[in-house]
């Protein structure tokens, strides 16, 4: 006697047409409508025929679909599958599939797969571009192991410079206040124009809504400014746009002006002074 479940699904004589067409059919179109049909109606069942056609489909609309349709059922089964796919796209420089297959990914949010990407980041042998890759779906992911793990790798000495100033950036654009705070604390004590620029470029973008954190901010570049503009002659104006426009979306995130925001900015600055005395 079998200890198997017995499969009640009321449309269970539809499936394997279904896989068949997907799996063999000629026509593409087809192909892409059995895929939609069984998501719909197999679910889980769907799982492993998808995977085969993610892998394996000639076309890449109906390889692309059967990402997304993996990343709505969210079974981390299909987690290997898509990172062999995520990798594969990056090395042929399908962006379109690099974000189908990253999204699907997001979406079923594996275990397993931060240790895979944070392996993928640490393998020197690997192809940059997917080092790269995998430290921004490290960033979008942003759940305390992916955020620990980008706080050490920019801690490390050892951590090559491309590899750190990506970190920096997706640590930035998770907006986590401890992660927040080492760069930071960072961006107050360099002189390093390479590690200020990538540090204000990640702050442009990322929205701060939180009054304080965006004054902290200020604070810090509102110093770096100051301290640009006494080089006279030297002054890297790139760096000054650079300031302007990160401390304009600063102010817009908490609904100031940027006058407005300098306003305040000041205020904290004499605040500061007048309890120093």
């Amino acid at each position: 006697m079998s200890n198997q479940p017995e499969d009640d699904s009321p449309i269970k004589e539809n499936l394997e047409p279904l896989i068949t067409i997907l799996k063999t059919d000629s026509d593409w179109n087809k192909r892409f409508g059995a895929a939609s049909k069984l998501y719909r109606l197999g679910q889980e069942k769907a799982i492993d025929p998808l995977i085969h056609s993610l892998q394996y489909d000639s076309n890449s609309e109906v390889r692309r679909f059967s990402a997304d349709l993996l990343g709505k059922l969210g079974n981390p089964r299909a987690t290997w599958a898509l990172i062999a796919s995520f990798r594969q796209s990056i090395i042929d420089k399908d962006l379109t599939m690099t974000h189908h297959v990253s999204e699907a990914l997001l979406n079923i949010k594996g275990a397993d797969l931060p240790s895979i990407l944070t392996s993928t980041v640490e393998d020197k042998g690997e192809v940059f571009d997917v080092r790269i890759k995998s430290l921004e779906l490290l960033g979008k992911l942003g759940d305390n192991t992916s955020v620990q793990w980008l706080i050490a790798l920019i801690k490390n000495p050892e951590t090559a410079g491309k590899i750190r100033g990506k970190a920096i950036q997706e640590l930035t654009y998770t907006g986590n206040l401890a992660g927040l705070q080492l760069i930071l604390d960072q961006l107050e004590l360099t002189k390093r124009k390479e590690f200020q620029v990538i540090v204000i470029q990640a702050l442009s973008k990322t929205p701060f809504k939180n009054k304080t954190i965006a004054i902290r901010i200020g604070e810090i570049l509102l110093k770096i400014s100051e301290q640009e503009e006494a080089k006279n002659k030297k002054k890297d104006q790139d760096l000054l746009y650079l300031i302007v426009t990160t401390l304009t979306s600063l102010a817009k995130n908490i609904d100031l002006s940027l006058n407005e925001f300098m306003d305040e900015l000041i205020a904290v600055r004499n605040k500061i002074k007048e309890q120093k005395k």
